[in-house]
């Protein structure tokens, strides 16, 4: 975004604005073992940034399991929420990018695939609801991650256009996501950005979120 300054900041959540994965990884070993199943199959970025509802169908479809994908979902959130609450902590510069955000008066969501009450139940637990103006959810869409939709719908939300916004993800599943609603995109890559596929739209790594406070509207 070159010589301009965002009005707009979309967040992904689990690898983006929490740091979340290794307590996402213990839940996904701990649900498998209820099912009897050794690993998802794919690998990480296969299902990163999908909806739970997309990766359950598939697990379903795959190992012929009787539980429904509802009760599948269910199953895997009971996992996820305590630990998530306990473990998942602020990703590098988290904090700062969101407070200058909200004193520049930048419009700021997170838009995530994960469900509503542990998108909330994070921003709470570490303070920082007041500012967030809005989350997105799987359960906001119909078609998740890497369609368009989910910040279709923040742009809707927010009053923007793609052009006076950014979004930050950190799977390509999200980027593609982010880019396909025509929206300047970084990529949180604390450890590297070893393998990540070039996809039109990204305007680069970063490895702390508060990087992007120059880019902010002030």
């Amino acid at each position: 975004m070159p010589g301009t300054f965002a009005r707009g900041l979309f967040l992904d959540l689990d690898g983006t604005l929490a740091d979340s994965m290794r307590v996402m990884t213990e839940a996904t070993e701990h649900f498998l073992k209820d099912l009897g199943l050794e690993r998802m199959g794919g690998g990480p970025h296969r299902w990163a940034g999908r909806t739970p509802y997309d990766i359950m169908g598939a697990l379903k479809e795959h190992n012929h399991l009787e539980a429904s994908v509802q009760e599948l979902v269910e199953h895997y959130y009971k996992l996820v929420d305590q630990a998530y609450i306990d473990q998942a902590t602020v990703m590098p510069g988290g904090r700062r990018l969101l407070a200058a955000a909200a004193q520049r008066g930048v419009f700021t969501a997170v838009v995530t695939s994960t469900l509503r009450s542990v998108a909330e139940g994070f921003l709470a637990h570490q303070g920082l609801r007041d500012m967030v103006n809005a989350v997105v959810t799987v359960e906001d869409i119909r078609r998740g991650k890497p369609d368009p939709e989910p910040y279709l719908l923040a742009l809707k939300i927010s009053g923007l256009s793609a052009d006076q916004a950014l979004a930050v993800e950190d799977a390509p599943m999200g980027a593609r996501s982010a880019t396909g609603a025509g929206l300047t995109t970084w990529i949180m890559a604390p450890r590297g950005a070893k393998d990540f596929p070039e996809i039109a739209g990204v305007a680069g790594f970063i490895q702390s979120l508060d990087q992007l406070i120059p880019r902010l509207e002030s």
